[in-house]
């Protein structure tokens, strides 16, 4: 028992020493998990501070790289656009300084002009005050007798005027006014021995105030009226009558007379024979009227634009062509165009000039008078 003693201490020694051994390589083991934990956990911190930095480089820096260069970018436009305004501050001050100057020359011009003006006007005055006095002087040297001749004479021409201006050139309101200066020129003289010219020339002037002068407007008025009435006329033909023969046949008739009558009423439907007093004159076609229709709406725009321009000879032409054009239709058809041939013929009678009298009254008086008075001063 002893030795079994003996033995059992030596058997737990080796047994202590091995879970001392184990107890040792557990905390070496647990020491070097510790260490690659702590490494690992160093190399993600690198890594984390390299990423960081990288982002940081990427896009932090860049970014504030291109902010500092818009930056400098706009300084230096901002920088150009003051030294830009200083130059035109600079420029509106030197135009500032030369404007009073521009300004004293331009009132230096505008004074010298004016007095150009002034002294040209009165310049101008002084000669007209000088042709006044002329004038006036040369009035003064007249004596009455050539002071009655030259307005006699003036009266004389004036009337002549309105003699050339009424049968040349047709134009009586002219010649009224110059046969009023004629009788303006009389009645400044005074003298009963006047008062029959000026009678004749009163008298020429209630026949010219008498004038119609817008007959030729009068008639192209007439003329659009009846143009458009007829272009809205429908120039319709009727088709020729036609007399029907009696095939009636009493109910009780026999059976072949009703059926004679049935066969003669087929044979009128499709031929017909007719016995009629006049001889039948043959139709005008639709397209012929319409044509004349238009033939005659035509001639009456011309005697229209004749009538504007006072042309007598081409109204007239024109005028009788569209009362031949309707009277032909009218003759060959049952059209009734009366009342448009009436109108025609009323309009073919009115004249485009005004009715003017044969010679002015008033011109062998006045011509009388100035023989009178040329005859005395030659004397």
């Amino acid at each position: 028992m002893s030795n079994d003693l003996k033995q059992e201490p030596e058997n737990e020694q080796p047994n202590e020493a091995s879970e001392q051994t184990d107890a040792d390589e557990a905390i070496a083991e647990k020491s070097r998990t510790k260490g690659t934990f702590a490494w690992v956990l160093v190399l993600i911190l690198l890594l984390l501070i390299a990423a960081a930095g990288w982002v940081g480089y990427r896009y932090v820096y860049q970014e504030l790289l291109s902010t500092n260069q818009q930056l400098e970018h706009q300084a230096g436009q901002q920088q150009k656009q003051l030294e830009h305004v200083q130059n035109e501050l600079q420029q509106l001050s030197q135009q500032q300084q030369k404007l009073p100057q521009q300004v004293s020359q331009q009132l230096d011009q505008v004074a010298d002009n004016l007095r150009r003006n002034v002294s040209d006007q009165a310049q101008e005055l002084g000669d007209l005050q000088r042709s006044v006095r002329s004038v006036q002087a040369e009035f003064a040297a007249l004596d009455v007798s050539q002071a009655t001749a030259w307005r006699v004479l003036e009266a004389r021409h004036l009337v002549e005027q309105a003699s050339n201006k009424l049968y040349i050139d047709q134009q009586p309101k002219l010649a009224l006014q110059l046969l009023e200066l004629a009788d303006s020129h009389l009645a400044a003289l005074n003298n009963p021995a006047y008062q029959a010219a000026r009678q004749a020339i009163n008298d020429d002037k209630v026949v010219l105030r008498s004038l119609t002068t817008d007959a030729h407007v009068q008639v192209a008025m007439e003329l659009s009226s009846l143009r458009t009435q007829l272009a809205e006329q429908q120039w319709q033909l009727s088709a020729p009558t036609r007399t029907l023969t009696g095939n009636a046949v009493s109910a009780d008739a026999p059976w072949y007379e009703r059926l004679q009558a049935s066969a003669k009423t087929l044979f009128d439907q499709l031929i017909r024979v007719q016995h009629r007093e006049k001889p039948i004159e043959p139709q005008l076609s639709m397209a012929f009227v319409e044509l004349s229709k238009q033939r005659v709406l035509l001639q009456l725009q011309l005697a229209q634009q004749a009538a504007l321009s006072q042309s007598g000879a081409l109204y007239q032409a024109s005028v009788s062509e569209a009362q031949r054009l309707i009277s032909e239709v009218q003759t060959q058809s049952d059209l009734d165009l009366t009342a448009l041939k009436s109108e025609l013929d009323e309009l073919a009678t009115q004249s485009l000039e005004p009715d003017l009298p044969a010679q002015l009254r008033s011109l062998p008086v006045l011509n009388r008078l100035a023989r009178a008075l040329t005859a005395g001063v030659s004397q």
